[in-house]
């Protein structure tokens, strides 16, 4: 029985090639999105799975809060460790440990390398927490002592290469020719997907010492930064809501002010995808996932749709074969699997077919996946046992209605050729046919505003200049003065060189700095959360910051004075700017006023921000204002030169590295152009199945009516009029689903530009540039059968007559 049922529908796919091959391309591209999709669920869902005890591990994390203002942070101060290990027994293990981002360089055997942001300030409790398996040293033992160093299996192959765990016993580490360490341990690499990717661990007693201690260590409890990280493990999880109510009594004993730095428990779980504390490792985003997982089942109901649409379109074809099958003595149950059966191996071929094309998706898909996410994975039990799942699960979906309609035809009706509309119900065929395109064009109209905003978000105007200026960042531990102003003097002598300011970030960064800033105004403690930057006499002028009022910062070694931006005067109740000239705020007086400008992307609205100089501390970055190419025929790259060589006088061992301002304000958009590029593939992907199931519905209609376009032919219709006649019906279709696809677009982008402060407005033109692309797009699918039916010669269609 099966055996026939195998060899009927390889026959009647082999018949059919032309809509075989379509309903196929269609599936194919269903199916490999949500294989994708799945290996990427799977793979962010999978990360600490393995860790012991892992649900009932938890990180302590701060909101911050400022006047009513909050900020989240993924950090603890370190007095929070001791006092949850001293009074709160429901917790078993607290360990505290400090993300080292303050080396640059790390020194073995005389070869430098950089930091890759994976050292880590530890001790055993740490390892108490994470599992790590040792191959030489024990927790207790290897991190007791400062200046001692536990690696991983794959960083001594870095650092020893040729060397065993025992070899390596003894030999020394050097960081940033400050911090020499031995290495006492070494641990095999954690087996698994984790967030806790460090490769070094450091003596957590050595950040205690010397200059680190002021990097590292404070006593304040409102001193939260998150390098300063705190793992907790619980007894029971049913103790959380008292760990966390204890946390709070704690956070008010201690609290600075009017409001308190409230403490709360994250979950081990939920590390890996919550964006608001992030931390020491990459973010997973729930929402991108639930995106793409939407964009898959979109592509496979499309290929759905059109495996309907086109196969209850030929079923007059298969009418006779039907009333013949039952007039044999065949049910319709039979009927309906040997349907079914064609539909399935249909799905089978396309998931093979999947399964060889999704390592290509993968590497065009690079940017949105994680690094270390290999095509290998496609091969794994898991993802097979899915995409078996998958072809069962859209077989029945695509296949029931399509088996249910060839299943029902009468053997009587059918027999005496009176079938005519076969597949029945027209008005279901261009419903399906109308969603189809109301999804495409959804997804072209979502592209063009996605861009739109992009452009308007690189392009406006943010307040300063952006142009022609490149960072580059001096080393930062041993906080060196006098090597930085050699620097800029050196570089401020290049003559393509207009300009050179020493200071922290630049106006626009991807996140905050911030500070308390606190005033009486005679009446009232006014207190404000204000975004910072730090910069010299020349930070205003390499950025054409507009001074509205007052006089520029004096370059000093700690903070004496402050620039204030217009938003921070409204917020201090000033009206007008030279009102706030003078008054003291957090003791140091305000000496001018600068007009507002953008500090981070369109996301968010301008802050109150304060200017500072403290050349001691915060005067890190050169910031180079360079000539314009034009300017005395200088070229932008012999500058960028002679930099790199000013640098190697003064850091001959520091890699040189630079970023030029206007390329670092784009990189803050990459969420929203991996949208664009993410709906760029779908309204190409959403038309290519549209399309196909276009082709194939002009196909079976022209094939249909070649008799009526002979007569009309030789009644003297003109192939224009053929074409005409032709093409009106679908797009009619076409019309009808930009008709219902404005309002959908409409309602989902006006959603997704209102979480911008600063956003393009919705201009009626898109809709328009959207719905003629689709009309053109649609046209041509469908120009070249229909022209060649129009133009064919009705001798052919007739002499059988």
């Amino acid at each position: 029985m099966f055996r026939n049922y195998l060899l009927v529908s390889l026959r009647s796919i082999w018949r059919n090639k032309v809509f075989s091959l379509i309903n196929i391309m269609g599936l194919v591209v269903g199916i490999t999105a949500a294989l994708v999709v799945y290996l990427l669920v799977h793979y962010e869902n999978s990360f600490d799975k393995f860790q012991k005890d892992g649900d009932r591990m938890f990180r302590v994390v701060s909101n911050i809060y400022f006047s009513g203002d909050s900020v989240k942070n993924s950090g603890v101060a370190v007095p929070v460790a001791a006092t949850i290990r001293e009074n709160i027994p429901a917790v078993t293990t607290a360990a505290l440990f400090f993300v080292n981002d303050v080396t640059g360089r790390i020194t073995v055997d005389g070869k430098d390398f950089k930091n890759k942001n994976d050292i880590a300030y530890a001790d055993k409790n740490y390892f108490d927490l994470i599992n790590y398996q040792w191959l030489y040293g024990t927790p207790l033992t290897s991190l007791r002592e400062p200046f001692t160093v536990v690696l991983t299996e794959s960083r001594v192959h870095t650092y020893f290469p040729g060397l065993t765990p025992v070899q390596v016993i003894g030999k020394d580490i050097i960081y940033d020719d400050s911090i020499h360490a031995t290495v006492t341990g070494v641990v095999a690499d954690l087996k698994g997907n984790t967030d806790f990717k460090f490769n070094e661990f450091i003596a957590l007693s050595t950040a205690y010492t010397g200059g680190l201690k002021n990097i590292f260590i404070s006593d304040s409890w409102n001193n939260t930064s998150a390098v300063t990280q705190l793992l907790v493990k619980l007894k029971n999880v049913s103790d959380a809501d008292k760990v966390t109510k204890e946390l709070a009594r704690f956070s008010e004993q201690h609290k600075d002010g009017n409001e308190p730095v409230i403490l709360q428990l994250q979950p081990l779980n939920d590390i890996h995808f919550n964006g608001n504390y992030g931390g020491f490792t990459r973010v997973a985003s729930r929402s991108q996932l639930y995106a793409f997982g939407m964009v898959a089942v979109a592509l496979l109901v499309l290929a759905g749709i059109n495996f309907i649409n086109l196969t209850t379109a030929q079923a007059a074809r298969r009418a006779r074969e039907t009333g013949i099958r039952k007039s044999m003595g065949s049910t319709t149950m039979q009927l309906m699997t040997q349907f079914l059966s064609e539909t399935f191996i249909l799905t089978l071929v396309a998931g093979l077919l999947s399964l060889l094309i999704a390592p290509g998706i993968l590497l065009a898909f690079k940017s949105f996946l994680p690094e270390d996410l290999s095509s290998a994975a496609l091969y794994t039990a898991p993802v097979l046992l899915f995409l078996c799942a998958l072809c069962v699960v859209v077989s029945l979906l695509a296949g029931i209605y399509p088996a249910l309609v060839l299943s029902q035809f009468q053997p009587v009706a059918v027999l005496k050729s009176q079938v005519n509309a076969v597949g029945g119900k027209v008005w279901l065929r261009k419903t399906l046919t109308i969603s189809q395109f109301v999804v495409a064009q959804f997804f072209i109209i979502a592209t063009l505003i996605v861009s739109k905003q992009i452009h308007y978000s690189i392009n406006k105007d943010l307040g300063f200049r952006k142009d022609a200026i490149l960072v580059a960042n001096t080393p930062f531990y041993n906080e060196q003065g006098n090597k930085r102003q050699a620097l800029q003097e050196k570089i401020a002598a290049i003559p393509e060189v207009a300009m050179v300011s020493r200071g922290n970030y630049t106006p626009i960064i991807g996140g905050t700095v911030t500070s308390t800033f606190n005033y009486n105004d005679g009446k009232k403690d006014i207190a404000r959360n204000m975004e910072m930057r730090y910069g010299d006499s020349n930070y205003t002028q390499v950025y054409h910051l507009q001074l509205l009022a007052g006089r520029n910062l004096r370059t000093t070694d700690t903070i004496s004075e402050w620039l204030l931006n217009e938003k921070a005067v409204e917020a201090f109740g000033f009206r007008r700017p030279q009102d706030v000239i003078g008054v003291i705020i957090n003791e140091h007086p305000v000496v001018g006023v600068v007009k507002n400008f953008n500090s981070g992307s369109m996301r968010s609205a301008i802050p109150p921000m304060a200017i500072a100089s403290w050349a001691e501390r915060q005067h890190r970055n050169m910031h180079i204002l360079l000539r314009e190419p034009g300017e005395g025929g200088l070229v932008w790259k012999h500058a960028i030169a002679k930099i790199e060589k000013a640098w190697k006088e003064v850091y001959p061992r520091e890699e040189f590295s630079y970023k030029f301002l206007d390329k670092t304000i784009e990189g803050l958009y990459k969420s929203e152009q991996r949208t664009a590029t993410l709906l760029n593939w779908c309204a190409g992907l959403a038309f290519f199945i549209s399309a196909l199931g276009l082709l194939g519905l002009v196909i079976f209609t022209t094939n249909q009516r070649t008799r009526e376009i002979g007569i009309r032919k030789v009644l003297g219709a003109t192939a224009w009029q053929m074409i005409t006649l032709l093409t009106s019906d679908f797009m009619k279709l076409v019309g009808i689903a930009f008709v219902l696809a404005i309002p959908l677009s409409w309602w989902a982008m006006q959603h997704w530009l209102a979480s911008y402060a600063y956003r393009t407005p919705l201009s009626w033109w898109v809709f328009g540039i959207g719905g003629g692309l689709m009309a053109l797009l649609a046209l041509a699918t469908m120009s070249i059968k229909i022209t060649r039916a129009a133009w064919s010669n009705p001798v052919n269609a007739l002499k059988s007559e």
